[in-house]
């Protein structure tokens, strides 16, 4: 972590020092001992969301033991004693144990923190030029000076700023960097502290252990907004719960352990048992090895009468076995308001150690399930009338921006890189257009009960867009909206062939890694790594082998180049339009219609990335018995994963690659 070197080129560089940023340089770096690697993070310590500015009091993982860790690296023996079978991970400890993981595969000094970079731009204009790669804008956070000064490399920019170029990018800043923009009517004239999510987890124990804030405010229904209130309420401070009517309401949180008939099953490692991802439709699901069983169940009328009494059950258990239902009437305000089936990451688990429950039964915690007009002065105003009392403070958990905090040039690459932009030119608007209607046709078409979901809000992809003097509290989350003034912007979703590459870079030098939420997060983020590793080092083959779907026709709209797409890369496009539309209709209650946000569709997604790679997928005994009723998939079942691929790919006789 010291200063970065005089040499401003690296062969590859990583935006992002969390889990998916690590495990993206321990394997480049496994396979290239000798490259250059740069890994750059604006936080002060590692472990992105885990960075220790970033971990507030009772935050504790929704994993249990043996369900958080690298395929090799097992946390019971980098950080012994610190958590038991059973238990939730707590915070503190995923943060030593990813601080354990850089330094086992010496990353430490390969990194640089509390800077940020803020463009990226192609090299050789329009395609990257032949050799491709990027030239990068760097910057210090909070004040800090040891980044190098510019001399000779852009005499325009400010003596803080850096520029690196780099053959390889890899961008994995994650889809919990920057929170939305506050844009509440009111609040430059609210006076109590007026904070999002993010602000709050670094400053949460100041606040919950100021005696002055006896009754606080938290907004939203999201895992994040119950952590807020459990954190208050647990101190005896009474909080006012704020979820929107018009929203998608409370997330569903299931107890660590559910009855299933006789038997009390772990919560958890139901999403990676391979026989129950069967009854979650999935664009990618074939990749199993499954599809007629999966055919069966989601096209056809006898198949999804079973899909969907298995979904109303679980959602059903889920509600009844944390007493929703049963508690009271402030209680069963919680209640979700669709069925589970609709929901992705807003399936969680109640990881608290104790009836979180109790708090909103004796009083502390008031729920309000309503729509807010204003603030105003010390108070909440409701559509309607009704005011909150006066409050101490006031907590916004309301989300993140899901682009990734980079501005690419040139914007009008946009449309091709597949990044959340509002800069798309018309005729990739009209491009995506038509290959995205081709897609709903064919996703409904395959999955007809898709059609009956809930409808999405009209704002469901829009940002508040900030005044020229906003921009830098907007970019931190923090802009003020005053009445009949806010303005917001519609911004693309995600577009990435896998959730990982651009749909349009011919010369392989940029990867987007994490840009998607699953509950199996480090397994998902180990086997991405080396699908992105292959990918930016042409290993994956022709993009004709990646699948046996067959090849979308060609799009047929004006471009602003001459020449039309080639066959394989309207494929390209296509396969990532069908992964991209996928999340709207089948996660309408997630954030599906933004980026990828799965909960069941885990282990189909690594069979996905691992045929690309040519890596066997069936690990359970290699039958289908084995697949079925072997348990759920865990790391120890894809341990040596990456020698395993290097083998795949040696010549016969010789040893070498």
């Amino acid at each position: 972590m010291t200063a970065l070197p005089q040499s401003h080129h690296y062969d590859v560089l990583i935006v992002g020092a969390g889990l998916q940023g690590l495990v993206a340089a321990k394997i480049y770096l496994q396979l290239e001992p000798d490259v250059s690697l740069l890994i750059l993070d604006s936080n002060t310590s590692i472990g992105g969301v885990w960075a220790k500015e970033n971990i507030y009091p009772d935050l504790k993982t929704n994993n249990q033991l043996g369900t958080f860790e690298f395929t090799d690296c097992d946390i019971r023996e980098v950080c012994p004693g610190k958590v038991k079978s059973g238990e939730h991970i707590p915070g503190d400890v995923v943060h030593e144990y990813l601080v354990k993981y850089a330094e086992k595969h010496d990353l430490i000094r390969r990194l640089h923190l509390r800077c940020k970079v803020t463009t990226g731009e192609h090299l050789g204009g329009r395609g990257g030029g032949e050799k491709g790669g990027w030239k990068l804008t760097v910057i210090p956070t909070d004040g800090d000076s040891r980044i190098p000064k510019v001399t000779d490399l852009d005499s325009t920019k400010q003596d803080s700023t850096t520029i690196i170029t780099t053959s390889k990018l890899i961008v994995a800043t994650g889809m919990t960097s920057t929170p939305m923009p506050i844009s509440l009517p009111g609040a430059s004239t609210f006076s109590p502290p007026l904070m999002n999510f993010h602000d709050f987890r670094r400053n949460a124990t100041q606040l919950l252990d100021d005696p002055k804030i006896k009754h606080v405010a938290v907004y939203g229904g999201a895992k994040s907004a119950y952590d807020t209130v459990y954190a208050f309420a647990s101190r005896a401070k009474k909080v006012t719960w704020i979820i929107r009517a018009s929203g998608h309401g409370p997330v569903y949180m299931a107890p660590s352990h559910i009855q299933m008939g006789p038997m009390k099953v772990w919560t958890e490692p139901l999403v990676s048992t391979r026989l129950l991802t069967l009854f979650s439709p999935c664009i990618w699901g074939e990749s199993d090895g499954f599809g007629s069983i999966r055919r069966w169940l989601h096209g056809t009328k006898a198949g999804r009468f079973i899909v969907k009494q298995f979904w109303k059950k679980l959602g059903g258990d889920v509600v009844t076995q944390t007493g929703l239902r049963s508690k009271g009437p402030e209680v069963a305000k919680l209640v979700p308001k669709e069925g589970a089936f609709w929901y992705a990451n807003g399936l969680s688990v109640l990881n608290y150690g104790e009836d979180v429950h109790r708090y909103l039964r004796d009083g502390t915690v008031r729920v309000v399930r309503g729509d807010v007009e204003r603030l105003d002065g010390k108070k909440v105003v409701f559509v309607g009338g009704e005011k909150t009392q006066e409050l101490d403070a006031l907590v916004c958990s309301t989300g993140w921006r899901w682009d990734c905090g980079i501005e690419f040039l040139p914007k009008n690459e946009h449309g091709e890189l597949g990044i959340p932009s509002v800069d798309y030119t018309k005729s990739q608007k009209e491009m995506w257009g038509e290959l995205e209607k081709r897609a709903d046709e064919e996703i409904l078409e395959r999955f007809p009960m898709l059609a009956d979901g809930p409808g999405i809000e009209k704002d469901d992809r829009m940002i508040p867009k900030p005044k020229n003097n906003e921009l830098a509290a907007a970019d931190s989350g923090k802009l003020i909206a005053e009445p009949g003034k806010q303005k917001k912007e519609e911004h693309t979703p995600w577009r990435l062939f896998r959730g990982i590459a651009p749909p349009a870079n011919p010369r392989r030098d940029l990867v987007f890694l994490g840009m998607m939420l699953s509950l199996q997060t480090v397994l998902r983020s180990e086997m991405a790594a080396l699908w992105a590793y292959a990918y930016l080092n042409d290993c994956l083959g022709p993009q004709a082998q990646l699948s046996n779907r067959p090849r979308a026709p060609p799009v047929r709209s004006e471009k602003e180049d001459p020449g039309e797409p080639s066959e394989t890369q309207n494929w390209f496009f296509y396969e990532t339009a069908l992964f991209s539309r996928f999340g709207r209709w089948r996660y309408p209650m997630g954030y599906g219609s933004r980026f990828p946000d799965f909960v069941f569709d885990g282990v189909p997604y690594y069979d996905l990335l691992l045929r690309d790679l040519g890596i066997r997928t069936w690990r359970k005994g290699r039958n289908w018995l084995g697949e079925l009723f072997g348990g759920p998939y865990l790391a120890g079942d894809y341990k040596g994963l990456v020698e395993e691929w290097r083998g795949l790919r040696r010549k016969p006789n010789t040893g070498t690659e």
